[in-house]
């Protein structure tokens, strides 16, 4: 299943970017992508073994990047019928491609058992998210591809140095051969190796994998891709990449501080995270401010909760990582449907194409469609992180815990909690119930919106309800990475 899941998708891609016109190509990858999610929710019987497996994080994590896959995939089928006059079919092809790429590499990066294989992983899902955000052609588009593809390399290339490293770090334990590449074995012999070595080794993970998770200072390529890049394919970078990249520092975290409490020469892995988590944190809360187009609003964003995520990391001990596991999920899920809704809001207002979502252009959206301009502000409100959002339950669980175990750490933490959002509390009220711009229409709200509500209602109720599966997945993975 887990195999399956991966290469479908990765041998899709040359078909769609060779043959079809863009409606079989937006219906070929709606049927992909919900075949995908069905594996791997099927994954979860058959989680396999070996070189690429489901532990219990990929499980939880591969199934929301399959659903996310597929809910995207219906929102490109419908962005399709407003914007396929600005692209070509060869560009259309090219776009349908990527995103089963992306999805392909993406589910690689959660399976793979292997660093090389992650490294691999990320490496492809960067070169197919430079692709698709370059598709519109224009100055910006191009300019904003170009910055995702010269961070995006800067970060590859250290994190392809931090793995080399790494495998360095445990020959002491391990010796040659592709178990010193295992991450199951290299966690079980984390206090055997060369703690050094796997310190700077930690390092250049981070800020290479930090270069994916929009962690500042190598953050800059992100509102770039939100705000030029086809929309859906936006949706894609929200969550499910970023979410790889801070699984993997997360696993390479959990090594080095398994060597410093084993009394082995690493560093102990907190006071980086911490510093990254609240630079990026704090740089999104006094980013906001200054942003007058939605999505690269909505990219600040991802930078703050993923620096949320971070800093939970840094906190560390059981709860606080099941905090910050917790806390990708849900914004995966919210981040994702706010995107997609705000693609439906835009075509309210007569265009999808980048530059037609700044708020000036949107607001008042209650005016064109009620359901839809509710679902945004649904949306929009969950990213505060205030009740009854399910962030909510993901950050008191972070605030309690560095309350616990780090209190000085919890004023910044709560002052930049409450900055980010107040920002995004002062553009709800416009967007949603200001007054329109002149010559607005009444529209009706299309189906896909529907699937933006069953993202909402996922999160709240994974948050409140807490389905004993989910926490007892979430709670062994928190307990074997603290």
């Amino acid at each position: 299943m887990i195999l399956i899941a991966i290469i479908l998708p990765l041998l899709a891609a040359p078909f769609l970017g060779l043959i079809g016109s863009p409606r079989q190509g937006a219906i070929a990858n709606v049927a992909l992508s919900g075949i995908v999610f069905i594996l791997t929710i099927a994954a979860f019987a058959a989680p396999g073994s070996g070189l690429v497996h489901a532990d219990d994080l990929g499980l939880v994590f591969g199934g929301v990047t399959g659903f996310t896959g597929l809910t995207t995939a219906v929102a490109s089928f419908f962005y399709l019928r407003e914007a396929e006059p600005r692209l070509s079919l060869r560009r259309w092809r090219v776009y349908h491609a990527m995103c089963q790429v992306v999805l392909g590499s993406t589910l690689l990066g959660l399976y793979a058992d292997n660093i090389g294989l992650l490294w691999a992983a990320v490496e492809g899902a960067t070169i197919a998210a430079t692709l698709g955000v370059s598709m519109p052609r224009t100055a910006s588009a191009l300019e904003a591809a170009w910055k995702y593809f010269i961070l995006g390399g800067v970060g590859i290339g250290l994190a392809l140095f931090g793995t080399m490293l790494v495998y360095l770090a445990a020959q002491p334990a391990l010796g040659p051969g592709f178990s010193a590449m295992s991450f199951t074995a290299l966690t079980a012999h984390a206090a055997g190796m060369d703690g050094s070595l796997l310190t700077l080794a930690f390092v250049l993970i981070l800020f290479g994998y930090g270069t994916k998770a929009a962690l500042v200072p190598l953050h800059g390529w992100l509102p770039d891709a939100y705000a030029e890049g086809p929309a859906p394919l936006t949706t894609s970078l929200s969550g499910p990449l970023i979410n790889v990249a801070l699984i993997a520092i997360l696993r390479f975290r959990h090594m080095l501080e398994a060597n410093f409490t084993s009394g082995g020469t690493a560093l102990p892995p907190g006071p980086f995270l911490l510093t990254l988590g609240l630079a990026s944190l704090f740089l999104a809360a006094f980013s906001f401010s200054r942003r007058r187009d939605a999505r690269r609003f909505f990219g600040f964003s991802s930078i703050e909760h993923s620096g949320i995520a971070a800093f939970a990391f840094g906190i560390g001990g059981a709860a606080a990582v099941f905090g910050g596991l917790l806390h990708m999920l849900l914004h995966t899920l919210i981040k994702s449907a706010l995107l997609q809704v705000l693609i439906r809001a835009a075509a309210l207002r007569g265009s999808t194409a980048p530059g037609h979502y700044g708020f000036s252009h949107l607001r008042g959206l209650i005016h064109s469609n009620k359901y839809t301009a509710l679902v945004l502000g649904a949306a929009m409100f969950g990213l505060t992180g205030l009740p009854p959002s399910g962030l909510f339950v993901s950050e008191f669980i972070i605030v309690m815990q560095t309350i616990q175990r780090s209190p000085w750490a919890s004023l910044p933490l709560g002052l930049g909690l409450l900055l980010c959002a107040v920002a995004i509390l002062r553009n709800l009220g416009p967007l949603v119930f200001g007054h329109a711009p002149p010559r607005t229409k009444p529209a009706k709200a299309t189906p896909e919106t529907h699937l933006v509500t069953l993202h909402l209602a996922l999160s709240v109720v994974l948050a409140f309800a807490m389905p004993p599966m989910l926490v007892g997945l979430l709670s062994q993975v928190a307990e074997a990475l603290k």
